[in-house]
């Protein structure tokens, strides 16, 4: 009797209202790399993130991305792969309601491959965007997020939590 009040007890907490509103999720993020350069065909990237909400939409999230699909860019004549690569860890909020709005701001990682040359950097990154809960655990987000002044990334995402 006493395991069964444990279980009962751990699920009304799971279940309740202020739990579902806050919460740790892990999702997967794609998107287009937007480099500001002319002459310069942009790479498709993947990534994953984590993070961690809670009921006053308060949050952080951590988010590693990569390159699936090199750009191009035209160097000397010669057609070189264009590559980006990313760490970020970010403060997040986001607004109340089925839909809402997302905003961050956090430190980023960047390495940018050009062929065999290779530029990293530590720097300051924001982000915004919208999103839709599909259920109270399955959200879906579209957002940009300027990486640095001459390079964005345009993402949708799908999270669960839980």
């Amino acid at each position: 009797m006493s395991k069964i009040r444990k279980w009962a007890s751990l699920l009304a907490l799971i279940i309740s209202p202020g739990v579902i509103a806050e919460g740790t999720y892990w999702g997967a993020v794609a998107g287009l790399a937007d480099f500001d350069f002319s002459g310069v065909d942009n790479p498709v990237n993947l990534g994953i993130r984590t993070g961690y909400t809670r009921s006053s939409g308060l949050g952080v999230e951590v988010e590693y991305m990569g390159s699936v699909f090199s750009g191009e860019a035209q160097v000397y004549g010669r057609g070189e792969d264009v590559e980006l690569q990313s760490l970020a860890a970010y403060a997040t909020y986001r607004t109340e309601g089925d839909w809402y709005i997302k905003g961050r701001l956090g430190a980023l990682y960047e390495d940018v491959s050009v062929g065999r040359k290779s530029s990293d950097d530590f720097g300051v990154s924001v982000g915004a965007g919208v999103g839709f809960k599909l259920s109270e655990n399955y959200r879906l987000e579209l957002e940009y997020t300027m990486i640095e002044k001459d390079i964005g990334f345009w993402s949708g995402g799908f999270s669960v939590r839980f």
